[in-house]
């Protein structure tokens, strides 16, 4: 079954919003790489109806955490991960998030904004592997829709989800 099979099926089945993130969100915004699941971002109060639908399409729970569940195919098909946030983030970010066409298929992303502030999130954190893959999407992320970092509102989400060091790298990575 094809990402875009899996994000319809999973639309139809569950009948919960949600958001597509992760490398699919980065490619849909332009930035061309490979990815090895799917990730998804929905309530957190949607936890308990998310694991029984994804138990129906025969995934099984292969690890969890307070924000998110990564699920396994049994069936052969990419793997999923689900990142759980509270009501206010999740209605927030799907209230500017963008329908895009995967083929025949459509499926709701975040906004470029919101895209690079949960990269931005996870930089943060300083885990050593995903800091190079997370770095090399932002950077790209910016090129390739031609962001000009300099304006406020980007420094402004720097400092808010990352840090204003994160900024400056960014910010010298991607001058002309």
């Amino acid at each position: 079954m094809t990402t875009a099979e899996i994000i319809e099926l999973c639309g139809k089945e569950t009948k919960m919003p949600f958001l597509v993130i992760g490398g699919v969100a980065i490619v849909a915004h332009g930035y061309q790489r490979d990815t090895l699941d799917l990730d998804y971002l929905t309530r957190q109060s949607d936890r308990a109806a998310w694991r029984d639908a994804l138990k129906q399409l025969d995934y099984d729970i292969a690890y969890t955490h307070e924000h998110f569940d990564q699920f396994a195919s049994k069936r052969g098909w990419m793997d999923l991960d689900l990142m759980y946030v509270n009501e206010r983030t999740f209605d927030t970010m799907f209230s500017s998030s963008e329908l895009k066409e995967m083929g025949s298929v459509s499926g709701r992303f975040p906004s470029l904004e919101h895209l690079v502030a949960l990269k931005l999130h996870v930089l943060k954190q300083n885990l050593p592997h995903r800091m190079l893959g997370d770095m090399d999407d932002v950077i790209n992320l910016l090129l390739v829709n031609r962001v000009d970092l300099r304006q406020e509102k980007w420094r402004q989400l720097f400092v808010k989800y990352g840090s204003l060091e994160l900024y400056e790298k960014v910010l010298r990575a991607t001058a002309p």
